[in-house]
């Protein structure tokens, strides 16, 4: 009867995560309209809860000796994702919704994963997620009371530069990489609290449209911080890093030029440290044959790729995973472990619920108030889209596997906390940031809104202004006649910023 109600089980997992993509791209394209868009909300968070519901059902009937304790961590995950959207909506309810749904349902996922492989660590996991969400919270009140950040880029930069060079003397070695930090029982990573720094550097001094010269400090001081990590061998780190700089870049100055030198820069620096460093070689012959290494250092994408196909668009069904030997699943390799259990569609939702949250990101930084915000948001949204490609892609022998986490699904105290940080901030960009703003746009944005009814503009006003564009059509040249065309630009982040600038004086 449970082989019975695993296999059902593979079928409604799917369900649950179609329906949660489709609502999600329900409310994505009906922010406007209260009314669906809040449908299309309860709709994703009702399939959240019946996924919770099958999956700890299954888990509870597959291992029955401890019902009561199971029981009793199933109610309390649950009521911590319910809790977490209620809260989210009441405190912050210009805050964008749709991203807290995809957080929480992701976290969901990786901790009834984590349940399956290892049953001691989604106890923990529970725990970092509880700490992230609450800084999540409390972050965007906390930098409302701060001054701007734009004005410490110095401190952002240098204390990035002390923290990367101190795990080069004091860390410890980790899978080949010097990337943690120890103090007694206590570790962490320093890489990810380099992140959120690079990236308000970044932000900050770009704020005003940079030149040649304005961006000669910025990439040499990116330059130190990707040596930095190749010294440390932490080479996924390096290319997420590297990536992100290259977005913000282009975002700033609009300059494809920027970019392929960029590219081709990278290009460069990758062919030399393939004929430096021992380490990249290896990574890249098991990337471009793992079965002939596969004893060695192509055992982790080999089986990773067993785990992944092995069990086709179904799965095996929850609590059926076999790939648990495979070294630190917890954290690499949680995706081939999901896409065992769950198959290989539901592995692709997976996907788009990660990309739901980017373009959720996308969005914010296109409605910021100005260009830091919109730099930062972009700039944060870009980091955790290449984290997954770097991790996803590595699994799945796209590009050479690199060790990092997979945001709000792989086990990690000090990235599931960062990744709830980089989801506050971008949360806080949605929100009202009035220090951020002109003088003149802080004092409406404080001003009380009218209702609707009382902005209707009376009818001889409408009269009127119907009567002038009739009078402007009439005026206009006939169809055939010769118009000069404007030549076609790439639209710059100032253009769009002043777009939506007027868009808001005109509500």
């Amino acid at each position: 009867m449970l082989n019975v109600f695993i296999i059902i089980s593979k079928y409604l997992f799917m369900i649950y995560m179609a329906v949660f993509l489709w609502n999600g791209f329900i409310a994505g394209t009906n922010k406007s309209t209260a009314g669906k868009y809040f449908f299309a909300l309860s709709n994703q968070r009702i399939a959240m809860v019946l996924f919770h519901i099958n999956a700890f059902a299954l888990l509870i009937w597959n291992d029955p000796s401890d019902i009561s304790g199971s029981a009793g961590k199933a109610v309390a995950i649950l009521v911590f994702i319910l809790f977490g959207c209620f809260l989210g909506r009441k405190i912050y309810p210009n805050s964008s919704h749709i991203l807290w749904n995809g957080v929480f349902f992701l976290a969901d996922i990786g901790i009834v994963t984590l349940y399956t492989l290892k049953p001691e660590l989604a106890d923990k996991q529970l725990v970092w997620h509880a700490l992230g969400f609450i800084a999540a919270i409390i972050l965007p009140a906390l930098l409302d009371r701060l001054p701007r950040l734009d004005k410490f880029k110095t401190f952002y930069i240098t204390f990035a530069i002390i923290l990367l060079i101190s795990t080069l003397i004091f860390g410890d070695d980790e899978f080949g990489a010097k990337n943690w930090i120890s103090i007694g029982s206590f570790s962490f990573q320093p890489s990810e609290v380099v992140k959120l720094l690079f990236i308000a550097y970044l932000a900050s001094a770009l704020n005003q449209k940079p030149d040649v010269r304005q961006l000669a400090v910025p990439s040499v001081l990116c330059a130190v911080i990707l040596l930095c990590f190749v010294a440390q061998k932490d080479l996924g780190s390096a290319l997420i890093f590297f990536m992100s700089f290259m977005v913000v870049v282009y975002i700033a100055t609009s300059n494809v030029l920027y970019f392929v030198i960029g590219t081709g820069a990278a290009a460069l620096g990758s062919f030399i440290a393939y004929h430096i460093f021992s380490h990249i070689r290896v990574r890249v012959e098991a990337w471009l044959d793992p079965w002939s290494h596969i004893d060695t250092s192509g055992y982790q994408i080999a089986q990773s790729l067993f785990a992944i196909a092995t069990y086709g668009l179904t799965g095996a069904g929850l609590t059926h995973v076999y790939s648990s030997s495979i070294p630190v699943i917890e954290r690499d390799f949680i995706f081939s472990a999901i896409c065992e259990e769950f198959g290989v569609i539901f592995g692709m939702g997976v996907i788009l619920c990660f990309l739901m949250i980017f373009l959720e990101g996308a969005v914010g930084a296109l409605n910021a108030k100005n260009r830091f915000l919109c730099l930062f948001c972009a700039g944060l949204t870009a980091l955790l889209a290449f984290q997954c490609f770097v991790i996803l892609g590595g699994v799945t022998k796209l590009i050479p596997l690199t060790g990092v986490t997979l945001p709000f699904i792989s086990y990690g105290g000090t990235s599931v906390l960062m990744c709830y940080v980089l989801i506050g901030i971008i949360q806080w960009v949605y929100k009202s940031c009035v220090q951020y703003l002109d003088p003149e746009e802080a004092e409406e944005e404080t001003l009380p809104r009218k209702p609707q009814q009382n902005r209707q503009k009376p009818q001889r006003q409408q009269a009127q202004q119907k009567q002038q564009k009739q009078q402007k059509q009439q005026k206009q040249p006939p169809k055939h006649a010769k118009t000069r065309k404007r030549p076609k630009e790439d639209i710059s982040l100032d253009e769009v910023l002043d777009y939506n600038g007027r868009r808001r004086k005109n509500r």
